[in-house]
């Protein structure tokens, strides 16, 4: 529960700081326990202790998301977890998927494909 409260609280930060961009978690969660910067559109991030810090995923947890200038959505997964949770600007919903552990929820762990709600739609679910 209290990943699911951080997830929401680092949504609710992230709302007017995020460019359009796509992050992929990929199919291996090689790419786990990174920090997430802020920057104005076109802003090249040299020195990330200079540039706000929006969010840092533990070791293991990996995320997934795309944002434009309208919106955002994003998920995340533990890499030996069997449940996804993600969210979007647009809903007060947190979304689950299930998972087989050391797998994406969603196939290849690709981005989401939508900047909004309507991402979450297939193996999604309403908590």
């Amino acid at each position: 529960m209290g990943k699911i409260l951080a997830l929401i609280a680092l949504l609710l930060m992230s709302t007017s700081a995020l460019a359009a961009d796509n992050v992929a978690m990929g199919t291996s969660f090689a790419s786990t326990g990174l920090s997430l910067y802020g920057a104005k559109s076109g802003v090249t991030i040299a020195t990330p202790s200079t540039s706000p810090l929006i969010g840092k995923t533990s070791t293991g947890v990996a995320v997934s998301a795309k944002s434009a200038t309208t919106g955002y959505a994003i998920w995340t997964q533990h890499k030996s977890g069997i449940k996804a949770y993600g969210s979007s600007f647009d809903s007060t919903s947190i979304f689950q998927a299930t998972a087989v552990a050391g797998a994406p929820a969603v196939t290849g762990g690709a981005a989401p494909t939508q900047a909004d709600s309507t991402m979450f739609t297939g193996v999604w679910t309403t908590m």
